[in-house]
């Protein structure tokens, strides 16, 4: 069992629970939350090859745009995010024995994501969520033994859940941040997913 997968998900579940409740005792004290944009782009470390035994390359890239709110002086926020991304062709060819066709996905998710503690500039974090999340898997071509199978094109819906860990820093008005993720696209199957290691920023 891969413990980090699963701790990540439990705190998709509470979260956004104590961000709830955080954002509501703010409020009542008139504090406004701040709305800002965070943008961030990486690579699924579990897909990264640039040195195949096929032709092309094994790389998922993922860029994600969320809109946050924060109250000042809050450890919690709360998120609302637009997440794509997609497999690198594994070749310029349109048959390759064994090669699964390429994936596309999006998610629109909402969650809430807390600070943990500052050291200087730097601040630690947890965050998580839940969405709606589509996959696009093309068409491929699969082989056993000397038989040859021809692979259809699938179009997925479904209800998953998302949580990670990161570390951010501001540099003059901005956030810098380095972040670490797993969407479960399908809440009853969490190894259906991507699993990004990202970087961004904050404004």
């Amino acid at each position: 069992m891969n413990y980090s997968r699963v701790f990540a998900i439990g705190l998709s579940f509470i979260l956004p629970l104590s961000a709830a409740s955080a954002q509501s005792d703010s409020l009542t004290s008139s504090n406004i939350p701040t709305p800002k944009w965070e943008f961030s782009l990486g690579a699924d470390p579990t897909h990264f090859d640039l040195n195949t035994r096929d032709p092309g390359v094994d790389l998922r890239m993922v860029g994600t745009l969320t809109r946050s709110w924060q109250s000042p002086g809050s450890r919690f926020s709360r998120q609302l995010s637009l997440m794509v991304g997609g497999d690198a062709p594994h070749s310029a060819s349109p048959i390759c024995l064994g090669c699964p066709g390429p994936k596309r996905f999006a998610g629109v998710t909402a969650g809430a994501s807390a600070d943990l503690f500052h050291l200087g500039r730097f601040a630690p974090y947890l965050h998580g969520g839940a969405g709606l999340y589509y996959s696009h898997t093309g068409a491929g071509i699969s082989s056993v033994g000397d038989a040859v199978f021809p692979q259809r094109a699938r179009n997925d819906f479904s209800l998953g859940i998302n949580g990670g860990l990161g570390i951010k820093t501001r540099l003059f008005s901005h956030e810098l941040f380095i972040d670490q993720t797993l969407h479960a696209f399908d809440i009853g199957a969490i190894d259906r997913g991507v699993y990004p290691l990202s970087f961004g920023i904050k404004w």
